[in-house]
This record gives C-alpha cells, structure tokens and sequence, in this order.
C-alpha cells in the first residue's frame, strides 16, 4: 500500500445532449485537453487524467448517468482550491461549455489516494492512453465516522483486495478518501478503481466468486444501499509535471 503524495480533485461529468459519446471523447481529447496541458504549464496544476465511460456496465450497475471523469492533481490542498476556482483555470471552465452539460451539477471531492496493490510489474503495463478499469463511488455506512470508514478500508479490506489481485487476471487497485470541507458533506466518501488488461478478464472476474466475497466485508464499511455510480472507463493521461 502506498499513500500518494499529491492530493487531487475528482468530478464526474455528463456529456451534452447533442453529442455521441464518440464525440464526447473526441473533443475532449483533441480540444479541451490542449487548455488542460497549457494550466498543466503555467499553474500548481501538476497532472490530469480523464476517463471516458465506455457503455460496458459493471456488475450491479445500470446504464451510467455520467460519461466521464475528470481528476485534477496538485501538491497540496491549498494548491487545489485556489487553482481549480481561480482565473488561471478560467478558460479550462469555459471550454468545458462545449462538450459537458453544465446543467447538472457534478458529483466532486477534493481526496487523497492510495495504491493499494498491483500485480508485480504492473507500474510499467499499465497504459498511458485507454487503459481498462471499473470505477466505483463509495458511501460510508452511516453509523461510521469518516475516519473510521477510511480506517477500515486501509487496515482491514486492504488484505482483501492483496487476495484479489493475487488470484484474478486485476492489474491495480486504487482507492481514493474524500478529504474533508468545512460546511459541506462530500458527495461521496470514497471511491475505487480496478484496472484491468481487457474487457475479457472484467466479464471473467465478475462471473467467479470475488465480487460476493467483496461485498459480503465492504457490508463493514460502506452503506450498500447508498446511491453509487459505477461504470466501465478508458483512462487517459492528458498531462503530467512529473
């Protein structure tokens, strides 16, 4: 397991009504990714990945009311919210006008994120552009502090998820913690990516035993009867500092 160093902002979004998916994605990886690159450059703005819901539905889910994800990373908390809400990100917001309906307000965290396994030699297969992976929204259960979901989820279903990706065909398991905001509940508290090499080894792995065994300990931490968004992605790395 492994904390990263930076903090990130993560919002999902929904295309707008008179663009295809196709079209969607196009745009943001040809025209919206140039004012992500060029904020990448002149502000604490350190990296961007976007993920782009590919129409597989996962295990549980039902057709996606969001098309993508954005996640904004910064060397700290401060950084974050003074950049993502300042003016050197003002054409960043504005271009989004062209591709995202801004009518629905987006499901968004400010987190923190922690590796929490891969397979040996995972680091250097994992793609850059369209890697495979299932997102997933966490809500904590209710009687839970925060801290002790989070607690739970790093201690103790950690050793799951090491089970996991020893014995299924999963790449990488990245959780994801809301940190908090004063006055303001998060939209969701935590959230898990799986990445995957294929479709394939997805359709695979939900048709065994593992997800009932996931769920059977998250029944620990999470409020399964939460609303949560879950959805097959591509991910792409549209710049990085580093």
């Amino acid at each position: 397991m492994h904390k990263a160093k930076r903090v990130k902002i993560i919002r999902l979004v929904k295309r707008r009504a008179d663009l295809t998916l196709a079209q969607f994605k196009d745009y943001w990886l040809t025209q919206h990714a140039r004012h992500e690159r060029r904020a990448i450059e002149t502000t604490p703005l350190q990296k961007v990945v976007a993920s782009f819901a590919t129409g597989e539905i996962a295990l549980g889910g039902t057709v996606p009311p969001f098309d993508g994800m954005v996640a904004l990373y910064f060397r700290n908390l401060k950084d974050a919210r003074a950049t993502f809400s300042g003016p050197a990100t003002a054409a960043m917001r504005e271009d989004a006008k062209s591709f995202v309906d801004l009518s629905l307000v987006p499901p968004q965290i400010f987190a923190d994120e922690y590796l929490m396994s891969e397979k040996p030699g995972a680091g250097a297969s994992i793609k850059s552009s369209g890697q495979i992976k299932i997102i997933r929204t966490v809500t904590r259960r209710s009687d839970l502090a925060h801290s002790r979901f989070k607690e739970y989820w790093l201690k103790n279903h950690s050793k799951l998820e090491e089970r996991v990706i020893a014995q299924t065909a999963m790449q990488r398991i990245v959780a994801t913690f809301a940190l908090p905001e004063k006055d303001r509940k998060p939209d969701f508290d935590g959230m898990a990516e799986l990445y995957f090499n294929g479709l394939e080894d997805i359709r695979t792995m939900f048709a065994g035993p593992v997800p009932a065994m996931m769920r059977k300990d998250e029944e620990n931490f999470v409020q399964m009867d939460a609303p949560a968004v879950r959805l097959v992605a591509e991910e792409y790395v549209i710049g990085d500092k580093t």
